[in-house]
């Protein structure tokens, strides 16, 4: 009887610690049943406004799961059309993940296959993996305070006839604190592919290989306004300022730093100038007469009035010039190169 009573003794303070635990357990499941919920009905809500709107709003489905560490809020077949923009979005999957009870901190993954349309040109937008972790400001309209995108074996195609891809990148976006429509940005890249209007101004020779082996683009942008739902929901916040703290890139045997400020126009005119240096640029010249693109005689030429340009800058051995942005027009030094790009966010 005494080790019974022993028995029954030890088991009510197990017995209490089975229904603490079921009551928490019980309590934890009704707080992320809440939150599943909540997070449905704001998505959906959320879709349904923009319907109302006029927006084309369609799925397959929407539901949450992850229990009991996660939201995990997943759509499918999401297609989205802004009539006023003329942009839309098409995406098999999207899954948004956030912790319960932080509302602030959402991880978007997004599908490895997608596409962005507008009324210029239809992009098709491929990847391996692709996710962004936001930190949002839900008293200011879901404000971005923070993202950091982790992009893998990305390519884009357009319709347009232009393609880009890359092997590895991040793209982080800060809020600076105090500032509202001001954000420090860093994008570093391996294996980067540009466009093939950006190479032509980069090497118009056509002498370098496709590949940008390393990339690194450092900066703080200033826009109109402020990166929340109205950036969504209304129009795209637009460029006012472009200070490149530095970019680097190694471009086969040649490395290219870049820096400077532009002011953006209302109309995403860039004014301001770009100092641009190019370390090793005669191996660049090498390297076409090697691969026979340009002759001896040619290279003559060429290295005559690229030596020029690095003589501007006193040292001759390294290509410093400007590339300026004025009344319309772009200029490498002293030499016109065509039309200046339009900074407009559509």
């Amino acid at each position: 009887m005494q080790g019974e009573g022993g028995f029954e003794g030890e088991s009510k303070p197990m017995r209490k610690l089975i229904w603490v635990i079921v009551i928490l357990t019980a309590g934890w499941g009704a707080i992320w049943f809440a939150g599943a919920k909540a997070s449905e009905a704001l998505l959906a809500g959320w879709l349904e406004d923009r319907a109302a709107e006029g927006w084309l709003v369609n799925y397959a489905e929407l539901s949450t799961g992850g229990f009991p560490s996660l939201l995990r809020t997943e759509i499918s077949q999401l297609q989205l059309a802004d009539p006023e923009t003329g942009w839309a979005w098409e995406a098999p999957l999207v899954i948004l993940q956030q912790r319960p009870l932080r509302a602030d901190q959402v991880t978007a993954i997004w599908p490895d296959q997608q596409s962005l349309a507008s009324p210029f040109e239809r992009l098709e937008i491929t990847s391996s993996e692709m996710t962004s972790d936001l930190d949002l400001r839900p008293s200011a309209n879901l404000a971005l305070d923070l993202s950091e995108t982790q992009l893998r074996d990305l390519a884009i195609a357009s319709s347009a006839g232009w393609s880009s891809s890359l092997r590895t990148g991040t793209l982080v976006a800060q809020r600076v604190e105090g500032e509202d429509q001001l954000y420090d940005l860093v994008f570093e890249a391996e294996g980067y592919v540009p466009p093939e209007g950006a190479s032509r101004i980069l090497d118009p020779a056509g002498l370098l290989p496709q590949e940008i082996e390393t990339l690194r683009i450092e900066g703080q942008f200033g826009f109109d306004r402020p990166w929340d739902l109205d950036a969504l929901e209304v129009a795209r916040p637009q460029f006012t300022s472009i200070e490149l703290e530095e970019a680097q890139a190694v471009w086969g045997d040649m490395r290219l730093r870049a820096s400077g400020d532009l002011v953006v126009d209302s109309t995403g005119r860039p004014a301001g100038e770009i100092a641009i240096r190019a370390e090793n640029w005669r191996a660049m010249l090498d390297l076409g007469v090697n691969a026979g693109v340009i002759t001896t005689d040619a290279r003559r030429m060429i290295e005559r009035g690229l030596g020029f340009l690095a003589g501007l800058g006193g040292d001759p051995d390294n290509l410093d010039a400007p590339l300026s942005f004025r009344d319309g027009l772009m200029f490498f030094g002293p030499i016109p190169i065509g039309q200046a790009p339009q900074f407009v966010l559509r």
